[in-house]
């Protein structure tokens, strides 16, 4: 399965790719985030291995690139507990469409639901998925605009 969720931020791209950058930021527009640490490598280097701690997920990223300000791709794997229920590489990308305003578009790539009830629920709640990714696409959107 394949997702892309994007918006249109009313700022130059050198201001989002800073502010997306700084993982002191991400609590201001990812909601359910209790902490993050890195627990291997050096942060925003490739090969970063990153545990990001949310109210319900937790989420292991490796980053496999890092080419700002164009885009960063990652592997991620979402734990329920100590299960895995989730896989996907992510690709985020930055592109310029004036001076003062950037395209900002997440792509979720191979996405794999682990177990039986991960699949399932992707089939039922396929919708709330989406939503909550565009729902973080447009916080990010919010807090950079700020």
């Amino acid at each position: 399965m394949k997702f892309t969720f994007s918006t249109e931020i009313n700022q130059p791209i050198a201001r989002v790719v800073e502010l997306f950058r700084n993982k002191e930021n991400l609590k201001e527009w990812q909601k359910e985030l209790i902490s993050y640490e890195c627990i291997s490598g050096t942060t925003n280097e490739v090969n970063c291995v990153t545990k990001y701690v949310h109210k319900s997920i937790t989420i292991i990223e490796t980053l496999l690139s890092y080419n700002l300000p164009l885009e960063i791709k990652g592997y991620y794997e979402h734990l329920a507990g100590k299960k895995t229920v989730m896989k996907h590489n992510t690709v985020y990308r930055f592109t310029r469409i004036t001076d003062n305003k950037t395209l900002f578009e997440l792509k979720m790539e191979d996405v794999q639901f682990v177990g039986w009830l991960p699949k399932l629920m992707s089939k039922l709640m396929g919708r709330m998925f989406e939503k909550y990714h565009q729902d973080e696409v447009d916080q990010f959107k919010l807090f950079a605009e700020r």
